[in-house]
C-alpha cells in the first residue's frame, strides 16, 4: 500500500467551486497532504486564485482578468447560474489564501498562469510571499515563468507541466526542474520512463481515484494531483476527517 502525497486540485472542486475558500477549507478538513491552486494576475497587479484567463465559466462574465482591477474581481459571484443567486463564492486573493493555509503546514503546489508572462517583479513577489511555507513548489506550462524563478536565484522548487508535444529534448536538458507534472494518460508510457531515466520524479494530475496503479505506483511518482482526494486517501487506508 502506497502513501504517495495527495494534492487536492484547486481545493476540493467536486464539492465546492474550484479554487474558492470553501474548496480549500474542505481540502484542509479532509487532511490532504497538499493543495494545488492556480494564480492569475489582475490589471492592477494583484494575484488571484483562479484558473481561467476570464470569468465566463465560473461567473458568467467574459472579461479577462488582465482587464479587470482587483476591486472589480472581488465583487464577482462564482458558481452555477442558480448558486450565484443564493450560495455563491468569491474569488480569493493570493494573500487571503496564504493567510488560510500557512498555519496548517499543508504542502503547496502553486501553478503560475499565463497572465504572469513577462511580469518578472510579480513572479518574484509571489515566490517571496511563500517564504514561510515549509513545502512549496511552483509549476507552470510556461518555460519563461519557471526560468525567471531560476534566473533570479530565488531558491524555490519548480515543476514543469508537460504536454505530449513539449520539446522534451529541451525540457529534460534543464536540470533545475525539481519535478515534472504529467496528465495521468501518460502513466506507464514511454514518456514517463524517459522522464524518470533523465532523473526527474513525476506528479500525475487528473487522477480520479479508481486507477489500479494507485496501490503500487512506479517509483517515479511523488504526488497525485486530484479532484477527488478523499478517494485516493481511502485507497491508502487513511482515516478521513
Amino acid at each position: 500500500m502506497s502513501n504517495i502525497p495527495v494534492y487536492a486540485h484547486r481545493g476540493a472542486p467536486n464539492r465546492y467551486v474550484e479554487n474558492s475558500m470553501k474548496a480549500v477549507k474542505r481540502a484542509i478538513m479532509l487532511g490532504v497532504d497538499g493543495i494545488e491552486i492556480d494564480l492569475q494576475l489582475s490589471a492592477d497587479g494583484v494575484a488571484f486564485v483562479t484558473h481561467d484567463i476570464d470569468f465566463f465559466r465560473l461567473a458568467g462574465n467574459s472579461r479577462r482578468i488582465t482587464d479587470m482591477r482587483a476591486e472589480e474581481i472581488l465583487q464577482l459571484k462564482l458558481g452555477s447560474p442558480l448558486s450565484r443567486k443564493f450560495w455563491y463564492s468569491r474569488v480569493m486573493t493570493f494573500d487571503q489564501f496564504l493567510q488560510l493555509v500557512a498555519p496548517t503546514g499543508v504542502k503547496l503546489n502553486i501553478e503560475i498562469k499565463e497572465s504572469f508572462l513577462g511580469k518578472i517583479e510579480k513572479i518574484i513577489e509571489v515566490v517571496e510571499k511563500t517564504k514561510g511555507i515549509v513545502d512549496v513548489h511552483f509549476s507552470s506550462f510556461e518555460f519563461s515563468i519557471l526560468q525567471t524563478i531560476h534566473a533570479m536565484g530565488l531558491n524555490a522548487k519548480t515543476a514543469f507541466i508537460g504536454r505530449k508535444n513539449s520539446d522534451w529534448d529541451y525540457v529534460l536538458s534543464i536540470k533545475k526542474w525539481d519535478a515534472i507534472h504529467l496528465n495521468k494518460k501518460f502513466y506507464d508510457s514511454e514518456l514517463m520512463y524517459r522522464i524518470w531515466n533523465a532523473g526527474f520524479p513525476i506528479r500525475f494530475y487528473n487522477v480520479k481515484g479508481n486507477e489500479k496503479y494507485i496501490d503500487h505506483p512506479h517509483e517515479s511518482v511523488i504526488g497525485w494531483i486530484t479532484d477527488y482526494p478523499e478517494k485516493i486517501m481511502q485507497r491508502q487506508k487513511r482515516n478521513l476527517t
